[in-house]
């Protein structure tokens, strides 16, 4: 590197902590062929291959002076991303394309900004190596990848993360003061969130009802708790039909009266009358004030909380379901029982 042979070992330590901190500037990058500790400097320095200097490593070579504009402190406060999220955007795009199609999705983004190049051959490309140079080149270079990721996260790409990735990637940036402005899809800067992730047990399958699940916990994980509430109560509602026999025309609260009325299909004559009007009233509640509001208004939870709550009087709601299904079988009322949707079949 210097153009001369250094063959005093006591000068070594000094210069390897020099490209160490050339290395944690951005200056220069390289790889090592064996892990090995600085501490055994000679054989340290025979391992480096593939020492190259960055765009602004060449730059201080050369005695240049680059000036990039500040970061627009209403989108962005100059704030990191961690590596971590790097790394999981990385993994997610790496796994549905071969290095070479990771190169030119990347450049269909813009990625890396004219004038620069993606390094290397594009059969080699490194999407995390490209996505943090590129997010450490200043202020455009952070805009191109603030574009990016939110428009990645908003599926508005190619190709997107599956719903457990954006629920991850999502709860990251929020704690780094991170969220995707709606109106653009752009990442933007915003109070730092603390508290439960949104993966965490608001709603665990062994706590509800099989066909709420695989409704609600999806919403859930990216974020929508009135759409897990909305697709919840539906599902209840498309049951109660099927098992009662009903039409389309047939919905909401009307429907709950029809179905578990004096003459409902779905009415216990066996239970007292106390009782059956009781599950006609919950049902007819549980639609007054859960799925109507849902269906007709924008509701904001705020506690999601209240929404795994309302999810759970879903489930609840299913979980009688099973028992009416299993009486009217029982009884030979099959008739009725007509094609449950394949989005809403129970396992098994």
């Amino acid at each position: 590197m210097s153009g001369n042979q250094w063959v005093d070992p006591e000068r070594l330590p000094g210069f390897i902590n020099e490209l160490h901190l050339a290395y944690e500037a951005g200056l220069v990058k390289f790889r090592l062929t064996d892990n090995v500790q600085p501490s055994n400097a000679s054989y340290y320095l025979q391992q480096i291959r593939e020492i190259t200097l960055t765009t602004a490593g060449r730059d201080r070579a050369k005695g240049r002076v680059v000036f990039q504009p500040l970061p627009d402190v209403a989108d962005d406060n100059g704030g990191k991303i961690s590596d971590l999220i790097f790394r999981r955007i990385a993994d997610a795009i790496e796994e549905q394309y071969i290095p070479a199609d990771v190169a030119t999705f990347l450049a269909d983004e813009g990625i890396p900004p004219p004038p620069l190049e993606l390094p290397g051959r594009p059969e080699e490309c490194d999407a995390y190596a490209v996505l943090t140079n590129v997010w450490r080149l200043g202020s455009e270079g952070r805009r191109t990848i603030r574009r990016f990721v939110g428009r990645w996260l908003d599926d508005l790409l190619l190709i997107g993360p599956d719903v457990e990735v954006r629920a991850l990637v999502i709860d990251q940036l929020a704690r780094q003061g991170w969220s995707v402005r709606e109106a653009d899809s752009m990442l933007v800067t915003s109070d730092p969130v603390r508290g439960v992730p949104a993966a965490a047990p608001y709603l665990r399958s062994s706590r509800l009802h099989a066909l709420i699940d695989a409704q609600a916990k999806p919403q859930f994980l990216i974020k929508k708790p009135d759409q897990a509430v909305f697709a919840s109560m539906k599902a209840v509602e498309v049951r109660v039909r099927n098992l009662a026999g009903l039409t389309d025309q047939d919905f909401g609260v009307d429907l709950m009266n029809k179905a578990f009325g004096p003459n409902g299909l779905l009415t216990d004559r066996s239970a007292g009358r106390g009782e059956q009007d009781g599950t006609r009233q919950f049902f007819h509640g549980a639609f007054s004030v859960i799925r109507n509001k849902a269906g007709h208004l924008d509701v904001d939870y705020g506690d999601q909380s209240e929404a795994a709550e309302a999810v759970g009087t879903a489930s609840l709601l299913m979980r009688i379901l099973d028992r009416v299904e299993a009486r009217l079988v029982q009884a030979g009322r099959t008739a009725a029982l007509v094609s449950v949707s394949p989005n809403l079949r129970r396992p098994g």
